[in-house]
């Protein structure tokens, strides 16, 4: 496929759910297209084999055999007379009554044709029913047979028998019978197959196609929706390895996420730390990327092993709440409570800042700000308990991470109570 479009940066933070790229669908649209098309097709399949037949088909279905009946004794009664007049031979009495009866079955063969043609305007204008038309067409056909039969039995009386004639006349007796009857058995069945719909089988068949339908349609509605990359959970996009335009093929990589609604801080610690750790031990956690910012952790792993070239273990600790500014990967500085009964001096959060690799305040001495190095501990809701070398009394500055090393500052007295900056 192709990468149609690229919604995000590599770094960038993404909810649950949130877009990440897309793939060109063209194909898979018109495959999704004709899914619709065939399902559509198999829903009309089967309500079509749920319905009973209309009564309008029904009528039809009675007039067709009654048409195959009427015109299945009219030609085997032609054949059976022609029979009769060469097997007992021609009077001219019997002559000329056989050409009156011509004429009256032409006369009636043509008020029959006229009926037809006034029945069919009749029927495009919807005066009368389909079934008038219908039995219209049979009257012809019958009258025709009739006109057919006289005529042959008019030329049979003129010129007399002979047995050739007879046997063939027995034979196409035999045939009219054969015909008539095979006309009316298809006939009937048709009718009889009609009334009885729906037939369970029918219906069966149907659903099953209906099924098979739908479940295609599911499957290119599913092909469809993986061309859009969305985020399985809160997270950051790691890496992004490919973009916009950029042809793929199966198994390639398309972005590399990581999960961060729950990070873990790993540090690693000297061997001999190990006596002052416990599980539930609170720490404060900073990052030179980010100065003046901290956040509490809690540790819950104090490892299983100990690297024996380095005399090293690896903690791990629980952020109690994810800032909005912590990533994957990123360096941090990790400071664990061991002895929350030690006294300790407490300043602002934003009062700690990192100068050359480690934490520091700033002390004002005459007019300059001064870099005391620190050591972060626990966070309450009066500030950031540190050690080191402040001492009480000491004038610190605020907004720490604004602040140069040397730089002149104003002091500036702050309302807030047991600080030490002012």
């Amino acid at each position: 496929g192709v990468v149609r479009r690229v919604y995000v940066r590599s770094g960038e933070s993404v909810r649950a759910g949130q877009i990440l790229l897309s793939l060109d669908t063209s194909e898979l649209d018109a495959g999704v297209d004709a899914a619709r098309a065939a399902m559509r097709t198999a829903e009309a399949e089967l309500a079509k084999a749920s319905r009973p037949p209309l009564a309008s088909e029904v009528g039809r279905a009675r007039a067709e055999l009654e048409q195959a009946k009427s015109v299945g004794d009219a030609r085997v009664a032609a054949a059976e007379a022609r029979l009769n007049d060469l097997q007992s031979g021609a009077r001219s009495q019997e002559i000329a009554e056989a050409q009156a009866e011509l004429a009256r079955q032409k006369a009636l063969l043509n008020k029959a044709e006229a009926d037809l043609r006034r029945t069919e305007r009749l029927v495009k204008q919807g005066a009368v029913a389909q079934a008038t038309l219908d039995d219209a067409r049979t009257q012809v056909e019958t009258a025709r047979a009739a006109v057919a039969a006289q005529e042959q039995r008019v030329s049979i009386l003129k010129s007399g028998s002979r047995p050739s004639q007879i046997a063939e006349a027995k034979a196409a007796l035999q045939e009219a019978k054969a015909s008539r009857d095979t006309a009316v058995r298809a006939a009937r069945e048709a009718l009889n197959t009609m009334l009885s719909y729906p037939r369970p089988e029918d219906v069966n068949a149907a659903h099953a196609r209906l099924d098979q339908a739908r479940a295609e349609l599911r499957r290119a509605l599913d092909l469809l929706s993986k061309c859009e990359l969305r985020a399985p959970f809160d997270g950051v996009v790691a890496d992004l390895p490919v973009e916009q335009g950029q042809s793929i093929s199966p198994g390639q990589k398309l972005v590399i996420f990581q999960e961060i609604s729950k990070p873990i801080v790993e540090v690693e610690t000297d061997e001999s730390n190990l006596k002052s750790l416990r599980i539930g031990q609170k720490a404060v956690v900073s990052a030179d990327a980010y100065p003046g910012r901290t956040f509490e952790a809690v540790l819950y792993d104090l490892g299983s092993q100990v690297d024996a070239d380095r005399g090293t273990v690896t903690v791990k600790l629980r952020p109690l709440t994810r800032p909005a500014w912590l990533r994957p990967d990123l360096t941090v500085d990790v400071n664990i409570v061991t002895n929350t009964r030690a006294r300790r001096i407490v300043v602002p959060a934003d009062a700690i800042t990192r100068y050359e690799g480690r934490s520091v305040v700033y002390v004002i001495r005459d007019g300059k700000a001064v870099p005391v190095n620190v050591t972060p501990g626990a966070i309450g809701p009066r500030g950031v308990a540190v050690t080191g070398d402040l001492k009480d009394g000491m004038v610190i500055a605020r907004n720490a991470a604004s602040v140069e090393a040397g730089g002149y500052v104003e002091p500036v007295p702050s309302r807030a109570e047991g600080l030490v900056g002012r």
